[in-house]
């Protein structure tokens, strides 16, 4: 029973882990791909109002 017990609390970590680092990877892409649809924008605006 506590072998069972000490692989789920295990297991339960590395979950924990994998969410953790995947919010981050997720979050620095979400992050680079927000600055360069802001850039893009920035770029078309400024040609469309010269």
């Amino acid at each position: 029973m506590m072998w069972m017990m000490g692989l789920s609390i295990q297991s339960l970590l590395d979950l924990a882990v994998a969410g953790v680092s995947a919010n981050v990877g997720l979050g620095i892409f979400a992050f680079i791909a927000s600055i360069l649809c802001s850039a893009a924008f920035f770029h078309t605006a400024k040609d469309v109002s010269s």
